[in-house]
């Protein structure tokens, strides 16, 4: 009896315990998978979970991507990000309040190909948006851009809006569309801004569009 006793009371902790954990972490969603080309992947703390269309996104998320996949998540204030394939991208934070007029999203974008269209994040008044690349930061302004290696050359393109490019060696402002900057290293200043050639641009769009 004794031992019977005491089974259902660990039983019963596990679930007091546990339960709360799940809720929390259904609160916390803060986007969800909108579309999905193939395999991709959150890592979750020691966790990795196989992503599906209607999946809930979370803070923290390391988002991967395999082989000709492509992923498009679209965030509470309907900011979509789209990551093309063998791609790696954290979301650092997230905060969208449009009640108090604040909002931050902070990406690192560790490999691969993206694009970021802003939402209602863009039009807050106090805001702070930035993805971080592996050489330089972009600072978003309601923006539609594009990032990643293109035709063998790493550089942001300009498609809507304004972005500034930046790391401890310069900055660069793009404010027309269809330009661009190319990067090369933390310790290197942006490149300056400039069209792209259509194959480059061409190039680039294809590394995110679904079949």
């Amino acid at each position: 009896m004794f031992r019977l006793s005491t089974l259902v009371l660990m039983m019963a902790s596990f679930f007091l315990v546990s339960n709360p954990v799940v809720a929390q972490s259904s609160g916390d969603a803060i986007g969800v998978v909108s579309k999905l080309q193939n395999s991709a992947f959150a890592v979750r703390g020691q966790q990795r979970a196989t992503l599906q269309e209607s999946g809930a996104i979370y803070k923290n998320d390391e988002i991967e991507t395999g082989a000709d996949a492509r992923i498009e998540i679209t965030f509470k204030d309907e900011t979509k990000l789209t990551i093309g394939e063998n791609s790696r991208l954290v979301i650092d934070e997230y905060l969208y309040d449009p009640d108090k007029d604040v909002g931050t999203l902070l990406l690192d974008a560790a490999k691969g190909p993206f694009r970021f269209i802003s939402g209602g994040i863009g039009k807050l008044k106090d805001k702070r948006v930035e993805v971080q690349t592996t050489s330089a930061t972009v600072g978003i302004r309601g923006t539609e851009f594009w990032g990643g290696e293109a035709l063998g050359i790493y550089g942001i393109l300009l498609l809507d809006g304004t972005i500034i490019v930046r790391n401890s060696a310069g900055a660069r402002i793009v404010d027309v569309p269809g330009t661009g900057v190319n990067l090369t290293s933390p310790d290197q200043a942006p490149g300056e801004a400039a069209p792209w050639g259509e194959d480059r641009v061409q190039a680039a769009l294809a590394s995110i569009t679904f079949r």
